[in-house]
């Protein structure tokens, strides 16, 4: 099992006095021994670094003590100060993961609030940082009873920096998921249920003179695939006065060092921060693909201060209008989309849930997953070692032809953070895609299609080294090209021909439907891949097997459209929706399909198109799918 990552948009590293090693209450641990992320080097002194074990400044907070507050008391109450009593659980924690259904999946749903407590100790004074990799949906952070910190949203992490003497502190954190609705009107919709807590992981470190961070890893083949020319990029941030920083590193695999890197010597002023550049050619690479997702160990140092360690692969995504390329040959994707949620924990996903889930991918011979919104740094450290290319949306999500941001402030938040989650995924060999909507109905809204034209170029002079991309609406396609599309480089479509639409046809008027909808979009499209990213049918146990809706039905239809597309000119891949059920909000009944299908009687409260029902056991469309990627 692979040893989790520390995010990458953290990736902090510092000088420390002593070697740290803050002593926590419960069982939480210091990153692993050779765990890739960032290191305290004076904590690393301690131990040994390099091939061996090299000890970490950071720590993982795992268990803390929750108590609800539905009443809204806890403020009033003075419990940002930690002494509110509660249970110990386990983050990543949703406190609301129980119940998708019924009277009680309702109450879940609307959401409430919570909180969590957790003592330190620290061994000297210093600058802390508190790191949170999501909380979902408002959290307020506090320290020894001072609010040090707020923000909104999910899956985005966000930092709790603060001075603390010596001794024993309490780090509380309010946390409030009321109004799914509300959240999705002010941009924040989700696709599925409305889980809040603490709902990935937290850590802590001593903050010195340097931090690391943004790291780049690009890759260009040269004399086919006989050399690699790999261009790293880092920034470096001074918390001292202003001075020079020497910023040194190397590439190494199996114990051996590869290419040594040498980013020079930088003035870097006071609170300021520097983007720094060097390049490194490597002969006859081991290049990463899903046939042989191949990685390297990389690691940046300022000498004495501070040090960066990731895992990295080496690959060169190309595109044009015969599709996609990997490495200079022709890239189909067969994947299986996720969302990542695990019964009775949500989207609080631990290491086993995420291993589950690539598992279930290997099971399916996917190469390929979609993510509708960010993933973990740990999960794309496992797609990353299995070889699993992700499609990956970074915007804003909304349903089919919906778009709630208008305003020139709404766009250039929507703006910023599909920037700041693609700076953060740049240097996995797994991303794909940058992804900028879900199922845009037609040519767009205006002021979806501004936002697409600004982030588009934005990306591009970010992150050159991959497509970007945007879903559309396959019941509602574009009347024309050009527009907000001209700015990219590749397009993906749902198909639910065979499920929402076309039930009215034949198999083979569902396939001539599906054709003509393939050629109207390589009409508008002529020199953009062109992959089918959303492709889905329900099955439930609730239904005879070979009825609408029943286990082998949803197997016979996935199959057979499968068939149908990989058959289709010029087509770069199809992604299932998806690999396992997962709830959504507890008055859902199947969707429009029911309008079709008014007997059809699936599970309230659950998106049954998985090819594992929602306690993880295989459907026989897993089977299915399977035998169509291996063909």
């Amino acid at each position: 099992m692979l040893r989790r990552l520390l995010p990458a948009a953290l990736l902090i590293v510092v000088a420390c006095a002593v070697a740290l090693a803050i002593a926590l209450r419960g069982e939480d641990s210091a990153t692993p021994p050779g765990a890739d992320g960032a290191v305290s080097a004076a904590a690393a002194t301690l131990l040994r670094t390099g091939d061996g074990p090299a000890g970490s400044g950071i720590v993982t907070l795992s268990r803390w003590r929750y108590r609800g507050d539905r009443e809204n008391h806890g403020r009033d109450r003075g419990w940002g100060r930690g002494d509110f009593g509660g249970r110990v659980v386990r983050v990543p924690h949703s406190p609301n993961a129980r119940a998708f259904s019924g009277a009680a999946g309702r109450r879940a749903h609307d959401g409430s609030i919570g909180w969590y407590a957790k003592e330190v100790d620290v061994p000297v004074d210093g600058l802390y940082a508190v790191r949170f990799e999501s909380v979902h949906h408002r959290a307020t952070v506090f320290v020894d009873d001072e609010a040090v910190r707020e923000h909104v949203g999910a899956y985005e992490p966000f930092t709790t920096r603060v001075r603390l003497e010596r001794g024993r502190h309490t780090i509380a954190v309010r946390v409030d998921w009321r109004g799914p609705r509300r959240q999705a009107d002010n941009g924040w919709a989700r696709a599925w249920f409305n889980y809040g807590g603490i709902n990935r992981p937290v850590t802590m470190m001593r903050l010195g003179g340097s931090e690391l961070g943004a790291l780049t890893v690009r890759t260009r083949l040269q004399g086919g695939a006989e050399r690699a020319r790999v261009d790293i990029g880092v920034r470096v941030r001074n918390r001292d006065a202003s001075r020079s920083v020497r910023v040194r590193g190397a590439i190494s695999r199996g114990g051996r060092t590869i290419g040594a890197l040498d980013f020079g010597v930088a003035g870097v002023g006071e609170r300021r921060s520097r983007e720094l550049k060097t390049t490194v050619t490597i002969d006859d690479p081991a290049l990463w693909s899903p046939a042989s997702p191949a990685l390297y160990d990389l690691r940046i140092d300022v000498p004495g201060e501070a040090s960066l360690r990731r895992r990295i692969g080496l690959r060169e995504i190309t595109w044009n209008s015969s599709g996609l390329q990997l490495n200079g040959s022709r890239l189909v994707l067969e994947g299986a989309a996720l969302p990542p949620d695990a019964r009775g924990r949500g989207d609080a996903l631990h290491d086993v849930d995420e291993q589950r889930i690539v598992t279930g991918l290997r099971a399916a011979g996917a190469n390929a997953t979609r993510s509708q919104l960010p993933l973990s740094e740990s999960m794309l450290a496992r797609l990353d070692a299995a070889g699993i290319l992700v499609w990956q949306e970074i915007g804003p999500w909304e349903p089919g032809g919906r778009w709630r941001f208008t305003t020139p402030s709404q766009i250039e938040a929507a703006r910023e953070r599909a920037l700041r989650v693609a700076e953060a995924g740049q240097a996995n060999p797994s991303v794909l895609t940058w992804t900028l909507t879900n199922e845009v109905a037609g040519n767009g809204q205006p002021a979806q299609q501004e936002y697409v034209r600004r982030t588009a170029r934005a990306l591009h002079e970010l992150d050159p080294t991959r497509p970007v991309a945007a879903d559309l609406w396959g019941r509602v396609l574009p009347s024309r090209g050009g527009g907000m599309f001209t700015e990219l480089d590749a397009i993906g479509v749902t198909d639910y021909i065979g499920w929402y639409e076309g039930l009215d046809l034949d198999a083979a008027g569902q396939a001539a439907k599906a054709s003509a909808r393939l050629e109207k979009l390589r009409s508008l499209f002529p020199r953009k891949p062109i992959v089918v990213t959303e492709l889905g049918a329900a099955g439930t146990a609730r239904l005879p097997a070979d009825a609408f809706g029943g286990l082998r039905h949803q197997a016979s239809v996935l199959a057979r459209r499968l068939r149908e597309l990989r058959a289709q000119p010029g087509l770069s891949g199809t992604i299932i929706w998806n690999l396992r059920d997962y709830a959504l909000r507890p008055d859902f009944r199947g969707g429009s399909v029911l309008d079709l299908r008014p007997a059809l009687k699936l599970t309230p409260g659950l998106n049954e198109k998985g090819l594992y029902d929602f306690s993880g056991r295989e459907k026989p469309a897993l089977r299915a799918v399977r035998r169509v990627f291996a063909e």
